[in-house]
């Protein structure tokens, strides 16, 4: 049992302890995995694109009103025919079948050989439609431009098929006919058999000879096709009593349920699309949007998170930093930030490098600001632009390479510029020899020396690269500050930008990130830090 009194709770680290080893790169068995696909992550998707899928939405119902202007609904008019079929037959199947007769080439054909119209008989199908709504009903419906060339067609289409209707009821006597036929000629070569043996066909006295059994025979036969072919004749005047019921009349359609009708399908289907695009890019997307995943991928606390700054400009006056820019509200947050991780009373120069992964302006923008603020309250600065777009230069003034005094410079108040050359890559002019101090010598640069020897805080923005690495900001500051847009980098590339960071010797005091995610409720704590901490809670509190 162990002598240490109870007042005196071992601690291995502080609880302030930002030290690199308690960020490693193993998440705890408590961090979901990364195939992981909640309900939840599929609802942040859309609350965070929300304007795309809506946006959507409105596009397909804007696209539903105007198909109505572009492509109108054809004109259409609608006939009845009253059909009558054979007795005993089934009403579905024969209704199917005169359905079916309705709409074959041949009636097309002679519909448009009818009404001369200029099209043919494939393009004549898609414009009428027969459907059989009871057992004797059949529905005609056509369209056309107008309503009387609809109610035309619907007509012609009507009257051409019970023509051909009854044409193919006439052409079911040909067999029978011929039956006939063939029954009566055997019938008279019978006849003439009985006559040769002597006797008479009308009255015969040996029916029970060979000839008269034949007489007979064809006689029946041909008694039962004359019954066959009057019974034919019969359905075949029932079937052809067939008629048009209802005159062609267009059908009338209302305006505001059309409407209501189109509208809704554009809706839903802009809808549709929007929500699948959303979560089909959330399910591809390797994009990090929660601080939780930004402060592991850099392995460095998330100490701020705040909107990004406004940048679109009522006129297009000069690119230099405003009044009404340092005033915005984030900015003045972004900057405020800042100036507290500057660490006073280094010697020979206090420094920060600002590291920007995504979003170079309001780096910038930022960095411009806190320059100006510093040199308001009497500290003479030393500012290094070593991006390749050379926006914080342009900000404060100076759009040539080299060190150059700031336009924003009067009595009292320096803020020396340093502008790398493009051509020469974003480190032109940065590798100078590395010291414990991070002050410069042998640059071969006596503007930039001598800026630095009488500067005061040298701030540094920077954009890094795998393929250039980060070694050249330990020769300008010991510190950095990352700023990430939340779901605008991958996770490699925040990685990357930490690892880089890391490997050149540099402190990554904090992250910042813009444009926070709404649905974000993690606080940017990395996940070994978190695990660390509460072991010094139990240590402490002997739990």
């Amino acid at each position: 049992m162990s002598n240490q009194p109870y007042d005196r709770p071992t601690v291995r680290e502080p609880l302030w302890a930002d030290d690199d080893d308690l960020f490693d790169d193993e998440r705890s068995a408590s961090f979901p995995p990364d195939a992981l696909v909640t309900f939840r992550f599929i609802r942040d998707s859309l609350r965070r694109h929300l304007r795309i899928w809506l946006v959507l939405g409105l596009v397909g119902l804007a696209g539903g009103l105007a198909s109505m202007v572009v492509m109108p609904a054809p004109h259409t008019a609608q006939t009845r025919l009253l059909l009558t079929h054979r007795d005993g037959e089934d009403g579905t199947k024969a209704m199917a079948t005169d359905a079916s007769l309705a709409t074959t080439h041949t009636v097309a054909q002679r519909v448009i050989d009818l009404l001369k119209l200029p099209v043919t008989p494939d393009k004549l199908l898609k414009q009428y439609t027969v459907v059989a709504s009871t057992d004797r009903i059949l529905e005609v419906t056509a369209g056309a431009k107008t309503d009387a060339e609809a109610a035309n067609l619907a007509t012609a289409v009507a009257q051409v098929f019970l023509v051909y209707r009854k044409q193919q009821i006439a052409l079911q006597d040909a067999p029978l006919t011929r039956n006939l036929t063939a029954a009566q000629n055997e019938l008279a070569l019978a006849e003439q058999g009985v006559r040769a043996t002597g006797d008479d066909p009308n009255d015969m006295k040996r029916p029970n000879s060979p000839a008269g059994v034949r007489l007979g025979v064809a006689r029946d036969q041909v008694q039962y096709v004359r019954q066959q072919l009057l019974d034919q004749q019969t359905q075949a005047a029932r079937m052809n009593s067939s008629r048009v019921l209802d005159v062609a009349a267009p059908v009338r359609v209302s305006l505001k349920k059309t409407i209501v009708i189109t509208a809704g399908t554009g809706l839903i289907a802009g809808l549709f699309l929007g929500v699948g695009f959303v979560i089909v890019r959330a399910l591809i997307s390797d994009r990090l949007w929660k601080r939780q995943d930004i402060s592991h991928a850099l392995g460095t606390r998330v100490r701020l998170s705040t909107p990004r700054p406004r940048r679109w400009r009522l006129l297009p006056w000069p690119a230099l930093l405003s009044d009404n820019q340092r005033r915005a509200p984030e900015n003045k947050l972004i900057v405020q930030h800042l100036d507290h991780r500057i660490v006073r009373g280094e010697r020979p120069t206090s420094a920060l490098a600002v590291v920007a992964v995504d979003d170079d302006y309001t780096c910038a923008l930022a960095v411009a600001s806190l320059a100006v603020s510093l040199a308001e309250d009497g500290k003479q600065v030393l500012v290094a632009d070593l991006t390749r777009s050379g926006k914080l230069g342009r900000m404060l003034g100076v759009k040539a390479p080299g060190t150059r005094e700031s336009r924003f410079s009067e009595p009292g108040r320096r803020i020396d510029v340093h502008l790398a050359d493009p051509a020469g890559g974003p480190a032109e002019g940065a590798y100078l020899r590395l010291g414990e101090t991070s002050r410069p010598g042998g640059s071969e640069n006596v503007a930039l020396d001598a800026s630095w020897e009488v500067a005061d805080v040298v701030l540094t923005l920077a954009e890094i690269t795998p393929a250039l690495g980060a070694d050249h900001l330990a020769t300008w500051a010991a510190r950095a500050a990352v700023v990430v847009t939340a779901g605008r980098s991958t996770a490699t590339a925040v990685q990357a930008t930490g690892e880089m960071l890391r490997l050149a010797g540099l402190e990554l005091d904090t992250a910042i990130v813009l444009r926070p995610d709404r649905t974000d409720e993690s606080v940017g704590l990395a996940e070994a830090e978190s695990g660390r901490r509460r072991t010094v809670d139990l240590e402490m509190f002997g739990r």
